[in-house]
């Protein structure tokens, strides 16, 4: 295991404490630390568990994270050494959502045990204020009822991977031709109001996507030293994904068209234009996840998406629309 994706020794602390070092592991919950024979010396055999794999080849590993959310205690889970060796053997018996499920359930029974009268009302609070926010990844939920530091990044950052990835895998099918649609045809007298329309749409899209992240995100993160807000965050990243399905159908309702030859260079104008959008905002999680991942975090970390409409191409356009009528007039 890489050094970067291990826990650091306060993690794996304050996670033993959390679990009163016991198992997290509902049919085990076995003691994991005791006295030894000598007066000064104590025994531990509980260990800090990946509930995502820390490397590749290693359970329920998952390639789109982090180091640093490899390594956060938002990917941890307390068990004795043979219970870990058990869950990492057999990775489909145990999936990550059963993982977080032992975590939450056992931290909760462990509060319980130590005379925190008010954990039931805290687990009742928690599953009430994640009701609002509807379906989520597990590791979502933990990131907003723990909000362990930098949260609301790592929060936009699963976010957005869990709501972008399906269309950016669609997106790349697309691009390589993989797979088809009815194709819609378009006659010469058809093709000027069809083509306004998708100018106005994809201009909108544009337009969203700037509005949603310059200034909705940055308003969901809160000022420096401030914190953010949770329901915000998941707004806003969930108006960023269904942004991304417009997008692609947009994408699909130009290169599913068949033109008049006359119209053809026009309509190979569109093709990809939309598509930036998609190209742009995938930077987003990445470079949250990069960032988060350095070892030397700074006041302020900067990241240019180009969500404009590229110089020239509304000129060019034109152009092509000028020819297409001087070679339609030509031909009466």
């Amino acid at each position: 295991m890489t050094t970067e994706n291990r826990f650091k020794q306060s993690i794996v602390a304050t996670l033993s404490k959390r679990a009163a070092a016991r198992c997290s592991n509902p049919d085990c919950e076995a003691i994991t630390s005791g006295p030894t024979k000598e007066p000064l010396g104590s025994v531990n055999v509980g260990e800090a568990a990946h509930i995502f794999g820390a490397h590749p080849g290693s359970a329920r590993f998952d390639p789109d994270m982090t180091p640093a959310e490899r390594a956060a205690i938002s990917n941890a889970i307390w068990l004795c050494s043979t219970c870990h060796k058990i869950i990492d053997d057999d990775p489909q018996g145990y999936p990550a959502g059963l993982l977080f499920e032992w975590q939450r359930e056992h931290e909760r029974k462990m509060a319980l045990l130590v005379g925190k009268t008010g954990a039931e009302a805290r687990k009742r609070y928690q599953e009430r204020y994640l009701e609002k926010f509807g379906k989520l990844s597990y590791l979502a939920e933990r990131l907003i009822t723990e909000k362990d530091a930098y949260w609301e990044y790592h929060l936009t950052s699963e976010l957005l991977r869990s709501e972008m990835s399906p269309v950016l895998q669609r997106w790349k099918a697309l691009k390589r031709g993989l797979y088809l649609r009815e194709s819609l045809k378009v006659g010469k007298n058809d093709f000027a109001p069809w083509v306004a329309n998708r100018l106005a749409e994809v201009t909108a899209m544009f337009h969203a996507a700037g509005e949603l992240v310059n200034v909705e995100l940055a308003a969901a993160w809160g000022a420096p030293g401030t914190p953010g807000n949770d329901d915000d965050i998941v707004h806003t990243c969930r108006l960023l994904g269904e942004l991304c399905k417009s997008v692609l159908s947009w994408e699909e309702s130009v290169r599913f068209v068949t033109v008049d030859s006359v119209h053809s260079e026009v309509h190979s104008l569109y093709i990809n234009m939309a598509g930036r959008i998609l190209d742009e905002l995938a930077k987003i999680p990445a470079f949250l996840s990069e960032t988060l991942s350095s070892s030397e975090l700074k006041n302020s970390h900067e990241l240019n998406l180009n969500l404009t409409l590229p110089d020239g191409w509304a000129e060019s356009v034109i152009a092509a629309t000028r020819r297409a009528a001087d070679s339609m007039r030509g031909s009466i």
